[in-house]
């Protein structure tokens, strides 16, 4: 609807107009390059009004201090909606080494850190004498209390990835439950942290953190907590046709990479894939959380000499083959369905960790396979294996290899782990 202007309107905006008129002062200053879009080309004079003198002067001390050479060099790092929605326009631009014959040329991110100094941060690594030391370290005396927009408060126990901090979180959200705050809609406990989901009208921040720090220092050690844990087994295509597939689709669609198991290698200082292989199938690996898809776990190395480290993709990739296993910094997990995804993949497992039809019995109670506490160990298997696994699936006759009724202490685990030989290569 196009609203029409009565005569008073038109009457009151003439009369604004010769009052412009009447106010305006002419003046012979000689217009600052800013200005150029008030000049009136007809007259060459200034319309209107103009930048102050002191405004001028701000201008040149911050032209003066910015170098073009270090605009250019920020600005390419950032996408515009045109590269958004056209991929060529990114293709150029990965995280990680990329190789033209015998060069190789480094790319940033476009998420990469810079230090203050202008130094990128690089992964660094402590001899074998220090490792077993530094396994129990990055525990805050304190933990952190942090909003996470209007309605979620994060909890973060330690900066580590730790079973002992998990404990803590998965503690944490266990005495939420049973305190049965107002206000409180659900928790999401992880690594070493948790994010608490509330209503503002019901509780305010305020009151919501002193609740939360009353039952945080009401928590027993969890080196007295002993969980029941389920162990699955799951067989395991490594090094397999189908995540190289993925990534090859990637290369050609969005921008060169290295294959992903060549690439965490690298970035770890392994011997080759095959000693990559070894090292991630030789630990259980601890299920700390379930999220970003219904069942997909996030799990962390049990035996900490197997912990590895890789980057998430950047950009990610559109589609992961169901039940790929895949690394992103040194969380394992495995995609329930062919899903986006950024994680590095190097492996595949035909067993279903979701099944929203509940076909096998061991779903009686969730669509998701495994619960935060469970383990899971990837034993290496051959195409032949996962084709025969698979047929058993598809006609329900597939039966899971999972030893339940375990119990798992923190204490004999930091026990256990004190006693490694940190210089066994597996």
């Amino acid at each position: 609807m196009v609203k029409e202007y009565s005569q008073l309107d038109l009457d009151n905006f003439d009369k604004i107009k010769i009052s412009q008129k009447k106010n305006s002062i002419p003046t012979k200053d000689k217009p600052y390059k800013h200005d150029t879009k008030l000049l009136d080309k007809s007259t060459k004079q200034v319309k209107g009004q103009h930048y102050k003198q002191k405004d001028k002067n701000q201008f040149s001390l911050i032209e003066n201090n910015l170098a073009t050479s270090q605009i250019i060099e920020e600005t390419k790092y950032f996408f515009s909606q045109n590269t958004i929605d056209d991929s060529s326009g990114y293709r150029s631009m990965y995280p990680h080494n990329i190789r033209y014959g015998k060069s190789k040329i480094k790319r940033p991110s476009i998420k990469v850190h810079i230090n203050e100094d202008g130094t990128s941060p690089k992964l660094t690594w402590n001899n074998d004498s220090d490792l077993s030391s530094e396994i129990f370290k990055g525990m805050y005396d304190e933990p952190k209390y942090l909003p996470g927009g209007d309605k979620y408060l994060l909890v973060e126990f330690g900066n580590i990835m730790s079973l002992e901090l998990n404990f803590k979180a998965q503690g944490l959200a266990k005495a939420i439950e049973q305190a049965n705050i107002k206000g409180i809609y659900e928790t999401l406990p992880c690594f070493a942290s948790m994010i608490v989901h509330y209503n503002p009208d019901e509780i305010k921040y305020g009151d919501l953190r002193k609740e939360l720090k009353s039952l945080v220092n009401n928590l027993k050690s969890s080196d007295d907590t002993i969980v029941q844990s389920r162990l699955f087994k799951f067989p395991t295509v490594y090094l397999d046709k189908w995540t190289k597939e993925a990534v090859e689709d990637y290369t050609a669609k969005i921008t060169y990479k290295k294959p992903d198991p060549e690439f965490i290698v690298e970035l770890n200082n392994l011997d080759d894939v095959e000693h990559f292989v070894r090292v991630h199938s030789s630990t259980e690996y601890w299920v700390a959380s379930l999220g970003f898809w219904p069942g997909l776990p996030f799990t962390m190395p049990l035996d900490p000499r197997c912990k590895l480290t890789a980057p998430k993709y950047n950009p990610p990739r559109t589609w992961t083959p169901k039940g790929a296993v895949g690394m992103g910094g040194s969380s394992t997990a495995i995609y329930p369905d062919k899903l986006p995804g950024g994680y590095q993949i190097f492996g595949r497992t035909p067993v279903p960790i979701w099944d929203p039809e509940k076909r096998f019995s061991i779903f009686k109670d969730s669509v998701c396979l495994f619960r935060p506490g469970d383990r899971i160990k990837f034993e290496p298997c051959e195409y032949e294996e996962f084709e025969s696994i698979e047929r058993k699936i598809i006609d329900g006759s597939y039966q899971y290899d999972v030893m339940e009724n375990h119990k798992f202490s923190i204490k004999d685990y930091k026990n256990w782990v004190t006693k490694l030989d940190w210089k066994k290569k597996f």
